[in-house]
């Protein structure tokens, strides 16, 4: 059982919820796990909106009212769930009522909190890392898409209780400067033999290149890339993720074929992520 939290220091931009959500399906569809994929970020239904159309109206419902009593108003979804954990009422097998199901058996999605209140998904937060240990008992790896910086304290909590941190940043040298100032900075929470670096939105012919930036932050191992990718893009804006991936389940790596490049370069963040477990001695 595996925990592998998404996190960057950065405030900008990094790919990292596209990122973790190309990850856990690929290993979902090519590897033999059971995994839970966890949106615990702020006001940002990307996620979501991979495998399933939202209503934007019904969305933006400012639906988690209130903590009362370690209970809260909603009885379905991430606020079902936290209501449960908050109350001691939950078990590893529950966990997955509350989520939706993208690949029976081997991908199970739970979104993120409907709030739009700042204090509100703070109050929630607190529970967050409960569920996350309560679901590690259950699926064989718990990808968890964490809110940027450390502004929250469950963040922090939710950075130690990680087996493998995926540290993501794009190709801008400050961006990079973020992530060694990081490790500078919080060497309790991000403890450097757990986290993998990851370059979203890759280049090969950019300054910052994944051989120029490997050499920049002073890493060993070969950092792991997601390229862009115009189609996945597109179809992770369309509820297509699920299919961008069965569709290519056959595809092979070519310099010719992008969706074979960009399948390529997820499966090595794959092997990363399962090496560097293997590595720490967890097993999945």
């Amino acid at each position: 059982m595996a925990i592998i939290g998404f996190w960057s220091g950065s405030r900008k931009e990094t790919g990292q919820t596209l990122s973790i959500t190309a990850i856990a399906t690929h290993m979902a569809v090519e590897h033999n796990y059971k995994i839970l994929l966890i949106d615990a970020t702020f006001d940002d239904d990307t996620m979501e909106r991979c495998f399933w159309y939202v209503n934007n109206k019904d969305n933006k419902k400012d639906i988690l009212k209130t903590l009362n009593k370690g209970k809260l108003d909603i009885s379905s979804g991430a606020e079902g769930l936290l209501s449960a954990v908050a109350s001691n009422k939950t078990t590893p097998e529950i966990v997955q009522n509350y989520t939706r199901v993208v690949f029976n058996g081997r991908l199970d999605v739970l979104c993120g909190l409907k709030t739009t209140s700042p204090e509100e998904f703070t109050k929630a937060l607190i529970h967050y890392n409960d569920l996350v240990k309560t679901a590690d008992k259950f699926y064989d790896m718990v990808f968890v898409d964490m809110e940027k910086t450390l502004k929250y304290n469950t963040t922090k909590l939710l950075l130690k209780e990680s087996n493998v941190i995926v540290y993501n940043f794009t190709k801008n040298r400050k961006q990079a400067d973020e992530y060694l100032n990081a490790l500078n900075e919080d060497k309790e929470i991000l403890d450097k033999k757990k986290i993998i670096p990851l370059l979203s939105n890759s280049d090969s012919d950019c300054v910052y290149n994944v051989k120029n930036i490997t050499k920049y932050i002073g890493e060993k191992r070969d950092i792991p890339t997601i390229p862009y990718n115009s189609t996945f893009v597109r179809m992770a804006s369309e509820a297509g993720v699920a299919n961008y991936f069965l569709k290519n389940k056959l595809v092979t790596a070519s310099t010719n074929d992008k969706d074979g490049i960009f399948k390529h370069s997820v499966e090595h963040a794959c092997q990363a992520i399962i090496k560097r477990l293997e590595d720490l001695k967890y097993k999945v």
